[in-house]
């Protein structure tokens, strides 16, 4: 093998949605305009401008321009990451949004959910970088998106699918060119925060089921779920939110799940604060904003979370992210932002060199099911739009 290819055995890196460019065949006889996605083990992706596909081209297919410019941007990034010594370097100055998919409180809905519409409506956004999508059923730790095996045997088969729902989405939006971030409830079946919200039974269950493993509850979440969830999806998975950290164990839950990805970035969300209250442990802010019962996301208070990123894109060690929902509640009601303003704040965060997730209600909020609300992906569609246009400038 060449000298130059060498470097790209396992080296990883992303385009953080660049501007397009020619591509050229090894032998000049195929063209085409497309971004460069990222390269694994000698495979190339390029997202198309005519189509937005994604295609995979071995290296050695390409022009020895484009084996230039590829060992370059990987180059870049190595130094962007000596530059912040955090795992969370391909988000800066990036975007991206989250839905919430229905767990196993919902199994009707979970087998019904429609993945292919799903990613019909939103391959359109591409200069999105990322999407969060859940393992947990949205806050409530104890009924899961995927399945769980140990869980399904020891805790109850009720509270895990037997179809894959959450690996599915992963694999079709990783085939559109997002990267995965992954929403998970810290408390996992103890259910600290919300106990009334559980199955009758499995707090108790698990409870003694961990003290059967020689774990605390806590330490069981980590080692027994995530771990799991980790080595299965392995790089599949870009990144981990982490919500109710306080409820945790945040040292075992970081070492959980690294094990798939040790380069996945990291949050733990330990408060909502437009302060982006964060921890040691945390690659990006959690970026919570007010909490709704107190103030709507669009709140001109929620806007000293931009400032601050303005200021510094690092806080505290981690990466300034702000994670607002773009309705009156995470996963329903009236669209809570106008427009503009949406795509100010989202402009302000991303020219700044810091990072936004919009949280997007579903269509069918009530029932859980694709696509996403309307009016909300409207907003995306014209976030979408200043975003491609800034990159033209």
């Amino acid at each position: 093998m060449p000298a130059l290819l060498t470097i790209f055995c396992v080296a990883t890196a992303s385009s953080c949605a660049e501007e397009p460019r020619i591509w050229k065949s090894a032998d000049g006889k195929f063209s085409v305009e497309a971004e460069f996605v990222d390269i694994e083990n000698n495979i190339v992706r390029l997202r198309r401008t005519d189509n937005h596909k994604t295609a995979a081209v071995p290296i050695k297919m390409l022009s020895v321009s484009d084996r230039e410019y590829i060992r370059e941007r990987l180059e870049q990034g190595k130094e962007t990451a000596k530059l912040t010594g955090r795992r969370a370097a391909w988000m800066e100055g990036q975007w991206g949004f989250r839905f919430n998919m229905p767990g196993m409180k919902q199994p009707e809905a979970l087998a019904e959910f429609d993945v292919p519409k799903m990613i019909d409506q939103i391959k359109v956004l591409d200069t999105a970088s990322w999407v969060q999508i859940n393992i947990t059923q949205g806050a409530n730790g104890s009924f899961y998106t995927a399945p769980h095996p140990e869980l399904a045997k020891h805790i109850s088969p009720d509270i895990v699918p037997q179809r894959d729902l959450f690996g599915e989405m992963l694999d079709a939006l990783i085939e559109q060119g997002f990267k995965v971030m992954v929403y998970f409830a810290t408390e996992g079946p103890t259910m600290g925060k919300h106990p009334e919200k559980a199955l009758p039974g499995v707090i108790e269950t698990w409870k003694n089921y961990a003290k059967s493993r020689e774990m605390t509850p806590e330490q069981a979440v980590a080692e027994i779920i995530v771990k799991e969830y980790s080595l299965r999806y392995g790089t599949k998975i870009s990144g981990w939110w982490f919500d109710h950290a306080s409820y945790g164990d945040i040292k075992a839950l970081e070492k959980a799940a690294l094990a798939g990805n040790p380069e996945a970035a990291l949050t733990f969300n330990v408060g909502g604060s437009p302060e982006l209250l964060t921890c040691p442990e945390s690659d990006f802010t959690a970026g919570h904003p007010t909490p709704m019962k107190r103030h709507s996301p669009s709140w001109e208070g929620n806007e000293v979370a931009i400032k601050l990123i303005e200021k510094n894109n690092y806080i505290n060690g981690s990466l300034g992210h702000f994670f607002p929902p773009m309705q009156e509640t995470w996963n329903s009601g009236k669209p809570a932002f106008q427009t503009k303003q949406a795509v100010d704040w989202t402009m302000r965060i991303v020219q700044a060199g810091g990072a936004i997730t919009w949280a997007v209600a579903l269509a069918d909020a009530k029932e859980k099911q694709a696509p996403l609300a309307s009016v909300q992906f409207k907003q995306l569609k014209a976030i979408n739009k200043a975003v491609k246009n800034s990159r033209k400038q």
